[in-house]
């Protein structure tokens, strides 16, 4: 596979996680009162955390041939912004599925802790990451103009 054809397909990963995020969170937030089967909230929720990795590595593994400071400052942060997307991707499984629930819920105290940190918070991880990335991009698109 020539240099083009990997570009091509990073491109084609990037987009496919994204659409991915997208469509699962998307439905995941108009189902607020559980009127979709369960099966259809898992397989978007599985469908947001995977887009959410394959998004997130896809981005990470980009290059930027200029050794601007802005640009390496820029890339730092949008590093920081796929860390809270798949942050987000976790917290958004967890919710559904509650695998460590059984586990810190044991007392009251431990049950109002997981909803206070674990309960509807991906959507604030998905805001932040979404804040991030929006800023970077217009910056390094920007900063790459110049």
């Amino acid at each position: 596979m020539n240099l083009g054809e990997y570009a091509k397909w990073k491109t084609v990963l990037m987009t496919l996680g994204a659409v991915m995020m997208v469509v699962g969170a998307v439905t995941v937030i108009i189902d607020i009162g559980n009127f979709m089967p369960y099966m259809v909230r898992a397989v978007a929720v599985i469908a947001y955390a995977v887009g959410t990795v394959v998004f997130a590595v896809m981005q990470a593994m980009q290059t930027y041939s200029s050794v601007s400071l802005t640009i390496k400052r820029l890339r730092r942060i949008m590093l920081i912004g796929d860390a809270c997307f798949v942050a987000s991707g976790l917290l958004a499984l967890e919710q559904a599925f509650q695998i460590v629930k059984p586990w810190v819920a044991t007392t009251v105290d431990g049950y109002a802790d997981y909803c206070h940190y674990v309960h509807n918070n991906w959507v604030v991880l998905l805001l932040i990451a979404t804040i991030i990335e929006l800023y970077v991009t217009m910056r390094l698109s920007y900063e790459l103009k110049k």
